[in-house]
This record gives structure tokens, sequence and C-alpha cells, in this order.
């Protein structure tokens, strides 16, 4: 079935859509957080398949399918459906500046949906906006665009699941989302879920979000009366701060235990959680932000944390 991984810790992941959607620019933004524009502005097509692979939590294995988007490509893909065997999770990217191709775009997902049907292929299709850049979250024109393509997509598919994300390289925290999505899927986060939403509402936090020490969010939550606009204007500045600030830790050698800063009477506060299991350690980064007089207590509870994550490694592999 291809819903199920090649071995234990092997899982691939296929990333498609029309040429200029954005597949390879929002790869690159992920990998490398920060100073990564100019190297993307000038971005040439892929050319047929661009195969990447990188260890998450240092166990599994993930292999990037980046399917160029050229038509002479898409029909090659369409031909061979060899190419999209044993997929673990689609991500279908369409740009969402480029309403001429809407038709086009989705047109291409049928085609590749039909060929995931007959393979088997049983979790959600993964559906990315992309270039839909902050100036543009507001704006009606772009909200109706959105709202149009998912009905489209959802009528026409019934029969299939489907998760749909906004993403720009110009907020980080919206790709390190959409990626972590499937990503996550392989712990048991549900008490790690629970936990957070238990940080948000004991301790009045605005947001509590794990992240891995690569800076894909594995596991987060936010405080429900903040409308977006103020989701917008703080919380994903500061994601992308902390995954500015993980990246460079890793360029630059440095370990750094935790991390404070204060706003009069609030603070927001990384600290880093080791993980420890018989083959290898994990380290995670917990982010939040909370009323300062809160931080000691949330502190005491940081050893649940690390049992939580310890069990759903141990779950996990069993």
């Amino acid at each position: 079935m291809s819903t199920k991984l090649h071995d234990d810790f092997e899982y691939k992941i296929v990333i498609a859509g029309l040429d200029n959607a954005g597949k390879t620019s929002a790869l690159i933004a992920l990998r490398m957080k920060y100073n990564f524009y100019e190297r993307v502005k000038d971005l040439k097509p892929t050319i047929k398949i661009d195969y990447n692979s990188f260890k998450f939590l240092k166990t599994y294995h993930i292999n990037l399918w980046d399917m160029g988007g050229q038509k002479k490509f898409r029909e090659i893909y369409l031909a061979n459906p060899i190419y999209f065997s044993e997929t673990n999770f689609i991500y279908y990217l369409i740009d969402i500046q480029d309403d001429l191709k809407f038709e086009d775009s989705v047109q291409y997902l049928h085609k590749l949906l039909e060929i995931y049907r007959d393979l088997g292929y049983s979790n959600e299709v993964i559906v990315c906006f992309s270039k839909f850049d902050p100036k543009y979250r507001n704006i009606e024109e772009y909200l109706e665009r959105k709202k149009m393509l998912e009905n489209l997509i959802l009528s026409q598919n019934k029969d299939m699941k489907f998760r749909f994300f906004n993403i720009s390289y110009y907020d980080i925290s919206s790709i390190s989302k959409a990626m972590s999505y499937s990503l996550s899927r392989l712990l048991k986060l549900d008490k790690l879920n629970d936990f957070l939403t238990s940080l948000i509402t004991d301790f009045e936090c605005n947001y509590a979000i794990l992240y891995t020490d690569s800076g894909l969010i594995i596991a987060d939550d936010y405080k429900n009366t903040m409308d977006i606009k103020t989701f917008e204007e703080t919380i994903s500045g500061r994601i992308n701060d902390d995954l500015e600030f993980f990246q460079r830790l890793v360029d630059e050698g440095v370990d750094i235990n935790e991390r404070s800063t204060i706003f009069e009477d609030k603070i927001d506060y990384v600290k880093l959680i080791l993980v420890n299991t018989k083959e290898q350690q994990n380290f995670f980064y917990l982010g939040i932000s909370t009323k300062l007089m809160n931080l000691e207590k949330i502190k005491k509870g940081f050893s649940k944390i690390q049992t939580i994550l310890n069990q759903s490694f141990t779950e996990t592999k069993s």
C-alpha cells in the first residue's frame, strides 16, 4: 500500500505542481532559514526531478521528490505512475498570485489524484497556496481565490482527504508548519498537544510551540482570542526569529540551553529539551510566550514534556 513506510525509518514525500509554483523555493527557504532570498530570486526551473534526503529526529530518512513542473515533465510523470509509488505524503503547490494558471493547476492535480487512487494512497493530500505573501493575507481578492480553489478541489474529490496551507518564503514559519504537518504524523502526539494546550489555558500563554533542532514545528497551540492580524504581526515574526536562531546555532556550532526576551511584563522564552532513547539523543526546543510571573511555574512542568516525548519515541518504534 502506498502509505506504508518502505521500512521502519524511511519516508517519501512528493512535492508537485506547475512550473513556477514555488516548490523549490519553498524547500530552499525551509533548509536555509535565512539569507536565502537572493538564491531563490532567479531560480532556474527544476529539470525533471530534484531528489533531496535528510534525517528527521535522527531516526527517519526523509526522501523529498521535487517534481519539475514544466509541461513536458508533467506528461512523463503522468505516463509513468511508478514515480508516485510508495508515497507517504504528497504536497501540491498552487501559485496564489497567478490566477491565469489556476485551471491548469487544478486539472494537473486531478490527474495526479487519479494515479494516487489507483495506488491506494490514503493519507491527506496537502495543498499549499504558495507565494501567499504576508502583504496579501488580508486582501479580499486573495482570500476569495483561496476559497474558490478549496471548494473546487473538495467538490471534485469527495473521496479523498485534504489539508490546506498558505505558504510564503517571506514567512519561513508558514513553510515549516506545512512541512511539519506530515513529519509529525510519524509520532503519536495527542498527549503532547494536550500538554501545550494546558500551557495556553493554565498560564495565559500567547503560544506554545515545540520545534525540532532543525527548526521544524512538530506541535503547537495558540491563544484562542488572538485575531488573525495580531497573529501575523506578533506570532509569525516571533517564530521566524526562533527559526533563524536555531539555524545560526547550527551554522556557528553554538550550544545554548535557553533564551529569553523580555517585553515589560511579558517574556518570550525558548528552552532546549533533550530526549534520550537507547538509540540516540534528540534535541527539541520549546518556545513559549507568557507573562513573566508565570515562567517559573511553567518550568516545573518541563520534565512532563520530556516524559511525553520519550513515550512518543517508544510507542512509534514498537
